[in-house]
């Protein structure tokens, strides 16, 4: 995910992202905006952009599906594997499946973390490989990123963030259990440091009606942006995914409990985050409703990353979703974009 790109277009981009934009309550979110090309079967996208200029796509199922396109609109063309023959370097479960990718590039290498996990299994593990050219056929996959195992987190949902190509990044984690964690990485970006928690970011204690355990959090990604009213101050937005995301066919959510992005803010990458409301999103369940379900057609989006489109001088919010006119099968998952707006000082999915 592209996460310096924002960092060299700021004085370019920020004049134009100060006007505010026409902002829609969450009853009237907009529909996403019409994508080409290969737009199903997908699942945790994790979107970069190459220096010439196409766009990459990863997403969970067949072994990290990679896809590309000349601009965010597509058309997307799947383009085969990251990892052909699975996590072959790491064994956890006779039937472990690959999830939830996350892309980075530094200095012309692009680094993939993956999460090695199955449903409802918390002996998780995320692995790492990397590539400079993001094409199937030219990763190396290193293994797992040894991140300590805990009775307290699931090692899944990996999120590198790094501000500037000299900042120090920090990395995010986790899914259900005690929720969201952070840590920090070795400089070769290949393995845990060990000198840095991993210590809790977010987490959801309510139970949701007719559920015996709390809302999931998880899919964590940081994104910064400095303040429209104040521009030497910054804030780092924590969007994440809450509710249930998968098997809707066999078990359906009461309403609001399914798949939805949120977000906490903070002025340090490392915290402390609150919602718009000022509640403390570690110890008072925060989080401020970014996209829900909506329309007809989009039910629990969610898996979510945001990215600075140079082409259009946008900040896109790209998720899944279930198209509920088509089904609730894997088939049906679709890949989604929306603009944010940022001019109030928190994201609002706009036209």
């Amino acid at each position: 995910m592209l996460k310096l790109i924002y960092t060299s277009l700021l004085t370019l981009l920020t004049p134009a992202l100060a006007n505010p934009i026409q902002s829609r309550q969450s009853a009237s979110w907009p529909d996403p905006i019409p994508l080409s090309g290969n737009n199903t079967y997908i699942h945790d996208p994790s979107l970069i952009r190459r220096a010439d200029g196409t766009w990459f796509r990863f997403s969970t199922l067949g072994n990290i599906a990679i896809a590309s396109a000349p601009s965010l609109t597509g058309p997307w063309t799947y383009l085969g594997a990251m990892l052909p023959q699975g996590a072959t370097m790491i064994n956890i479960h006779p039937q472990q499946e690959l999830w939830a990718p996350d892309v980075f590039g530094v200095d012309g290498t692009y680094f993939a973390y993956y999460s090695v996990s199955r449903s409802g299994f918390q002996n998780s593990s995320i692995g790492v490989a990397t590539s400079t050219t993001l094409e199937p056929g030219s990763w190396t996959d290193h293994g797992s990123i040894q991140i300590p195992h805990s009775s307290a987190y699931n090692i899944i949902d990996g999120n590198l963030f790094r501000e500037c190509a000299t900042c120090e990044p920090v990395f995010n984690f986790g899914s259900a259990w005690n929720d969201v964690y952070q840590t920090s990485l070795t400089s070769d970006f290949l393995s845990w440091s060990s000198t840095d928690g991993p210590r809790q970011l977010l987490f959801n204690s309510t139970f949701p009606p007719g559920q015996d355990f709390r809302a999931i959090v998880e899919g964590s990604f940081l994104f910064w942006w400095p303040s429209a009213a104040d521009s030497s101050v910054k804030y780092y937005y924590l969007f994440f995914s809450s509710g249930q995301c998968c098997d809707f066919p066999s078990h359906r959510p009461e309403a609001g409990d399914e798949y939805k992005i949120m977000v906490c803010r903070a002025t340090a990458a490392a915290g402390p985050f609150v919602d718009q409301e000022g509640r403390s999103c570690l110890t008072e369940s925060g989080g401020t409703l970014v996209l829900g379900s909506h329309g007809g057609n989009v039910y629990a989006p969610g898996g979510q990353g945001v990215v600075v489109d140079p082409d259009d001088n946008k900040i896109a919010l790209y998720y899944h979703y279930v198209d509920e006119d088509a089904g609730e099968e894997y088939a049906d998952y679709q890949f989604g974009i929306n603009y944010l707006d940022f001019a109030m000082g928190w994201p609002v999915v706009v036209e």
